[in-house]
């Protein structure tokens, strides 16, 4: 079927239809993109308002409670615990804590928190303040560049905040010590620091130490210092006598170790970082001069070696050059005797050329060594002294021995042999026997009668004495002194009359030659006195006339 002419004409003369997309956003998408805008906000909002989550790791949750133990920075809260759960393995617990977005900037790697509740220790009370408002956790911003968002706790508050200036030091402890966290650092009885970390190596089987000096006593510190324990009163007893040490009243109450200087060394400012230090057991053992060179010498004691130990002195006409350095040191068995009687101690002994006033090197030890053996073969011997009778220490003394036998040096073990003469002990026992085996070789019996015989004629002497004594004593009592002192007047009457008289010479001359006839017959009465003076007591026995008898046939 055909279109007509004029309507297929009117067709070709129609314009071509255009094509368009429709791409507006209906107006039925506002109120659904509208909501989402504002639910983000609002979850923007809720994130912000709600702060910072972060996760902190304790052994406990003593004293935490879930939205109301707060998160303090030098006592201003900075956030709360959200909640409490125990950890994977349940060897602690997890605390979720929620802090205010200011706080971020102290999220640090080294970030410390700690739980502050009261505490009772040496040094003091602290956290009483919690007994009303509860235990709160203490926050300690730490200067690391890595931040962190999972903490573990400490137990026991830091003992130095961090970012104190000052220097931190390490020391190791090989003797038996005890020290615990936040003892104090001494420095001429001023505390200057204190004791962070104490940790045991099984291995190496010491204590190791790291401690805190502060600014500016960290100066003090150089290569040359030596630290030292201080935890108590130290008494040593030695050859020496009795030494007693005491620190100040806090560091005995509570302990520390003390550092100084010896004065005998050079001064030193370098300080490598990476030292460890040794604690030393006391103030002697840490300012002794260190000694490198030691020549070595073996001696054996036959008597008992009760009061000599290690470290002993080894002296020389007085002079310490040397100390002992051990007692009974395992010998090789065909050195050794089984017999008890004639086993002798070996005792190894050093002499230190810088102790003798030598050059503290190989010279120094070539030149004692030298000395040693042409002393040893010309009579230098060793023997036990005691150095204190108190303490009952003894140590070596070296002398020369003008009746030693000619000596060729021996070597023990590897040590050269200096021969040893009998102790002060010894020869003092040895006397001592002596004179009692004297004692009992005298005729003690016989001379024991006597002196009974005499002890007893001795008190028959003093009863007699003692009654004569009260004889006399009762006469003396019946003199009449008033009467005596009429007799003296009257005498020095007569003596002024005699004086005044003419006669009076003759009449002296007369009585005295009337004295002397008196004291004539008085003599045989005084000789009877003094032969026998109880004679006045008791009657005298009158010895029986001799009878004359006839010749003997």
């Amino acid at each position: 079927m055909s279109l007509p002419s004029d309507q297929g004409h009117k067709a070709s003369q129609a314009l071509p239809a255009t094509i368009r997309s429709n791409n507006r956003i209906s107006k039925i998408w506002i109120i659904p993109i509208l909501t989402l805008v504002l639910s983000l906000w609002f979850i923007l909002q809720e994130v912000n308002d709600k702060g910072i989550e972060i996760e902190i790791e304790f052994q406990t949750a003593s004293g935490l409670e879930a939205g109301k133990t707060q998160i303090k920075i030098r006592d201003v809260v900075i956030g709360h615990v959200d909640s409490i759960a125990l950890n994977d393995d349940s060897s602690g617990v997890r605390v979720t804590a929620l802090l205010d977005n200011k706080a971020e900037k102290f999220l640090r790697s080294d970030t410390r928190f700690w739980v502050v509740s009261p505490r009772v220790s040496f040094e003091g009370i602290s956290g009483l303040q919690t007994l009303l408002s509860g235990s709160y956790i203490d926050m300690a911003p730490g200067i690391d560049e890595q931040t962190s968002r999972q903490f573990v706790a400490l137990e026991d508050p830091p003992v130095t905040p961090i970012g104190t200036p000052g220097l931190r030091v390490f020391l190791n402890s090989e003797k038996s010590f005890t020290a615990k966290v936040g003892d104090q650092v001494i420095y001429r009885g001023l505390s200057v620091g204190r004791i962070e970390t104490v940790e045991y190596d099984l291995e190496k089987r010491l204590a190791r130490y790291s401690a805190f000096i502060e600014a500016p006593f960290d100066k003090l510190v150089t290569s040359n210092t030596r630290f030292w324990n201080t935890s108590g009163i130290e008494l040593e007893l030695g050859a020496d006598g009795v030494g007693v040490t005491t620190p100040n009243l806090e560091a005995l109450i509570a302990g520390g170790i003390t550092f100084d200087e010896p004065e005998d060394m050079p001064p030193s400012q370098s300080f490598e970082h990476d030292k460890v230090f040794q604690i030393y057991p006391s103030y002697k053992s840490a300012m002794a001069h260190r000694y490198v060179e030691k020549v070595y010498y073996l001696i054996l004691i036959e008597s008992s070696v009760r009061g000599l130990k290690e470290g002993a002195p080894v002296e020389y006409r007085g002079l310490q050059i040397g100390q002992v350095e051990d007692i009974n040191i395992k010998l090789d068995d065909h050195k050794m005797r089984a017999d008890a009687e004639s086993y002798k101690i070996p005792v190894l002994i050093s002499i230190q050329p810088g102790r003798a006033n030598l050059s503290d090197d190989e010279t120094g030890r070539d030149f004692i060594s030298k000395q040693f053996t042409l002393w040893v073969e010309n009579g230098l011997r060793a023997s036990l002294k005691t150095g204190s009778l108190l303490t009952g220490a003894v140590f070596v003394d070296l002398k020369h021995d003008d009746k030693a036998e000619d000596y060729k040096t021996v070597f023990l073990a590897g040590y050269p042999l200096i021969p040893t003469i009998p102790d002060e002990i010894v020869q003092f026992t040895d006397q001592l026997s002596t004179t009692l085996d004297k004692i009992n070789e005298l005729p003690l019996q016989g001379v024991a009668e006597d002196l009974r015989v005499l002890l007893q004629d001795l008190s028959t002497s003093a009863n007699a004495f003692n009654q004569a004594s009260s004889s006399i004593s009762g006469k003396l009592d019946e003199f009449d002194m008033a009467a005596m002192n009429a007799t003296l007047s009257s005498l020095n009457d007569v003596l002024e009359k005699f004086a005044t008289e003419d006669n009076g010479v003759s009449t002296i001359n007369q009585t005295m030659v009337e004295i002397q006839n008196a004291m004539r017959e008085l003599t045989p009465l005084l000789q009877k006195m003094n032969t026998a003076p109880n004679s006045l007591i008791f009657k005298s026995q009158v010895a029986p006339d001799i009878e004359p008898q006839g010749a003997r046939r």
